[in-house]
């Protein structure tokens, strides 16, 4: 079927694109020959990860690559354009370099109760926590990310290493066993109290395993990254001491305790000898520190030691070094890392928690002024406004990637704090439990092909849509598209930082100081902000413009209500077409029910917004009119609410969410969303 000439030694990595691009054609009934010879030629002035592709005849494609990674990310390009041109007499010829480099995905990874992520506070760590020790999540987790163009994962834990590694000083601190605990976290944002004398108490086994079975465990998933061509980088908020409980040590959360100084350079050294394949560390300053300036020489004298130490013996060893810029002044840590033995990089939240928002935020700005022109750095980049529904729009990835600043940049990372990305237990129709991102394959195959090769056109993923459904893609791609801008649009008029302070499926937040979730009626979107440095007005800033009679330059709340009643208009009618064809893909009908309800949820915020101008309007100027139409758009706001939490309750389970420190149903909104009509009426 596939002839293979070559020379080069073909690794892990390019065996298995070679039987994924066999299996692929084989499964394709639309490709009626199949029949060609594939070259594999090496170049070694072809840059790392790129590659080159050029067919001679129609039966000989060559492929030349000056590493294991080009040929297997060629491998699998050409087997999706085989697919989409229906063969391989119309393969164009390519030469291709990754647009960004290290393209990875933010893992807040719940290793046990004992040793909890920021995320663990939540039905979905809670369920997760045994597939975190089963090789075969991992091994489908990491061929997924490869056939993404994936190529970095980050793993975040609050206290990982009495999980991964027996540390010869301090011996008891390693635990056998992966446990959960009968009684629930109460969950804190700052990270405190996920694990305590009360969950200890409560605990059960829910894995037999000893650590050394646990390290080979570990190092196997390493392994098996490296043929995946992915590195893993471990990242630690600090200070965090779960798993030493009662240890005859003196290990305390105190920054100013030796011991505990010790504690952690002495595992960090022993995390980069038990694990050759650990690409690197991540560290963050702040997280139950003093917050002052002993935190950053703090990390610096323990991880950062560790690594300098551990490197000093071991010059050859290929390895990392990320500080987060969190709680962090550039200059501070600058000082702290002068002259580091291998490569030191910062780390930025680009978005703070929400990426879909602006396709170029301007929080970082500053910073990059700030900065050496030489320094290196990551972003994270937060998705905690998708938990539930499929997103796709990748006209907006590809602006948005386009905008970030990739001349400084290493690389970046995609993930959550708020929902934790291993399977899926939160949807009703689907039980087979996929994972977060087989769900949300079409999201992750967007960004992560996007950023590795920017050029890529709109009809890729109209092909893409076609091939996985077995349909034509047109219709589905532009629906798909119209219903992934609302949250965007919603969140530039309606900004918040931070996860905690919003969350847009939901309509809600959590009031740190009160210790209440909060459903945001229209007071909320009256008083809120407009994203910084972008080009909207906020409610009441339009409102004042507008009574005074002054022209409105930027973006206004009218206009974003606008948009988002026509996303939600033209996501319902593409719908509507594609049942009335009756296709009988269960995972295609599980999308559209997904689309519905976030055009639901357009019509409810967009009639929000003009509510919200309307009774600001009102309560400025005491014109009647103003009332009357506000109270007229609360209602309609109220039935579109409640189509809304309708139909996600036969969707999608009630979910207890780390970062809103709540259990939130939807549904339990219904009587405020009704009560929010009388905020229109004089008491």
């Amino acid at each position: 079927m596939i002839n293979i000439m070559t020379d080069i030694v073909k690794t892990e990595a390019i065996e298995w694109s070679l039987k994924h691009l066999d299996d692929s054609l084989l499964s394709d009934k639309s490709i009626s020959s199949h029949g060609f010879t594939l070259e594999l030629a090496r170049n070694d002035e072809i840059m790392p990860q790129g590659y080159e592709r050029r067919q001679s005849r129609d039966e000989l494609i060559i492929l030349t690559a000056s590493d294991e990674a080009g040929f297997m990310y060629g491998i699998l390009d050409l087997s999706r354009e085989i697919i989409h041109n229906g063969g391989v007499n119309d393969i164009e010829d390519i030469k291709l370099t990754p647009y960004i480099k290290n393209r990875g995905i933010k893992f807040n990874i719940p290793l046990g109760a004992r040793t909890p992520s920021y995320s663990d506070a939540s039905d979905s760590a809670f369920n997760n926590i045994e597939n975190m020790w089963d090789f075969s999540f991992w091994t489908e987790f990491l061929d997924r990310m490869a056939l993404d163009r994936y190529n970095t994962l980050s793993l975040w834990s609050l206290s990982p290493f009495p999980s991964l590694v027996r540390i010869p000083k301090y011996p008891l601190i390693a635990l056998d066993d992966v446990k959960k605990s009968l009684r629930p976290i109460k969950a804190d944002l700052s990270g405190c109290g996920m694990y305590d004398d009360d969950m200890e108490a409560s605990l059960v086994t829910v894995k037999k395993i000893s650590m050394d079975e646990k390290i080979l465990f570990w190092q196997s998933v390493m392994e098996y990254a490296k043929n995946r061509c992915i590195n893993i980088y471990l990242f630690t908020w600090n200070i965090f001491l779960y798993g030493t409980e009662n240890n005859p040590y003196g290990i305390t959360c105190d920054q100013n305790n030796p011991i505990t100084k010790d504690y952690i350079y002495q595992a960090t050294k022993t995390l980069m000898d038990t694990y050759p394949l650990l690409a690197g560390i991540g560290i963050t300053s702040g997280e139950n520190m003093l917050r002052d300036d002993s935190d950053i020489p703090f990390l610096a004298d323990s991880y950062g030691r560790a690594v300098k130490d551990y490197l000093l013996v071991n010059p050859d060893r290929q390895f990392r070094f990320i500080h987060r810029m969190h709680y962090s002044g550039y200059k501070n840590i600058i000082s702290e890392y002068k002259d580091f033995p291998c490569p030191f990089e910062l780390s930025f939240k680009y978005s703070q928690a929400h990426m879909y928002s602006d396709t170029k935020p301007s929080f970082i700005d500053s910073f990059l002024e700030e900065k050496d022109k030489d320094q290196r750095i990551w972003l994270t980049v937060r998705n905690d406004d998708y938990y539930m529904y499929r997103w796709g729009n990748p006209e907006y990835a590809r602006e948005y990637i386009s905008n970030m600043p990739i001349e400084s940049m290493t690389g970046f990372y995609m993930g959550a704090d708020g929902y934790t990305w291993g399977r899926d237990y939160m949807d009703l129709r689907d039980m087979s439990n996929p994972l977060f991102i087989s769900k949300m394959w079409y999201m992750f195959r967007i960004w992560g092909q996007l950023s590795y090769n920017i050029n890529l056109a709109n009809d890729y993923f109209v092909h893409e849509l076609s091939s996985h459904f077995d349909m034509d893609g047109a219709d589905l791609y532009q629906m798909w598209k119209k219903a992934s801008m609302i949250i965007p649009e919603l969140n530039r008029l309606h900004w918040h930082d931070y996860d905690f302070q919003w969350y847009p499926e939901g309509s809600c937040m959590y009031d740190f100081e009160k210790d209440k979730l909060i459903f945001a009626d229209v007071n909320e979107f009256i008083s809120c902000k407009s994203m910084p440095g972008v080009d909207v007005y906020s409610v009441s800033q339009y409102c004042y413009l507008i009574l005074q009679g002054k022209e409105t330059e930027k973006t206004t709340p009218c206009t974003i209500a606008e948009r988002i009643e026509n996303y939600s208009e033209q996501a319902i009618t593409g719908v509507q077409r594609l049942r009335s064809l009756r296709y009988q893909s269960k995972e295609l009908l599980y999308t559209l029910d997904d689309i519905e309800a976030m055009a639901y949820l357009g019509f409810y915020y967009s009639n929000k917004i003009r509510a919200a101008v309307f009774l600001c309007l009102y309560r400025i100027s005491n014109n009647r009119k103003y009332q009357e139409n506000a109270y007229g758009f609360l209602k309609t706001t109220a039935d579109y609410w409640l189509m809304y939490s309708s139909k996600s309750k036969k969707m999608y389970r009630p979910q207890q969410l780390d970062r809103l420190c709540s259990f939130v149903d939807l549904q339990s909104f219904d009587k405020l969303a009704l009560l929010d009509i009388n905020n229109a009426i004089d008491v």
